[in-house]
């Protein structure tokens, strides 16, 4: 509960530190919330990460572990490439940040089948990006 208590800081509609940060910028008060809570999803992610996986937790072996932080560092970057829409130094399409988002669940799930489809999801996400990228050089 503390834990949420003090992420509620940075989301709408609570935004205290939101709303004094849009305050000394000059900026909208809501933007600014909006903005905060895109920056910080990953934070209302991770607790729910350790439900889904104990070897979080470090309840497994060590081959387990390491693979439960190799995805789960990489779900958290996918679902921040999801959600602020950049992935791969260009700009994602909706199709690639839903997609991304959906990589980013597969792999936060936990399980050895979850964690390759989420990373065969984020394979054609880097591939589509890559082709993007290489579109708008040559435009």
């Amino acid at each position: 509960m503390f834990y949420f208590a003090v992420v509620s800081a940075i989301t709408p509609p609570v935004a205290l530190a939101s709303y004094a940060a849009a305050a000394i910028s000059g900026a909208k008060a809501m933007e600014t919330s909006v903005a905060s809570f895109r920056i910080g999803i990953a934070a209302f992610i991770v607790p729910f990460m350790f439900f889904y996986n104990g070897a979080l937790l470090m309840e497994a072996g060590w081959f387990d572990i390491a693979r439960a932080l190799v995805t789960a560092l990489f779900g958290v970057y996918m679902l921040s490439g999801g959600v602020l829409g950049w992935f791969g130094n260009v700009t994602a399409s909706w199709v690639a940040r839903l997609l991304l988002i959906g990589a980013a669940l597969l792999m936060i799930e936990g399980g050895f089948v979850s964690d390759l489809a989420g990373v065969a999801l984020a394979v054609i996400v880097f591939l589509m990006q890559r082709q993007r990228k290489g579109r708008l050089a040559a435009a």
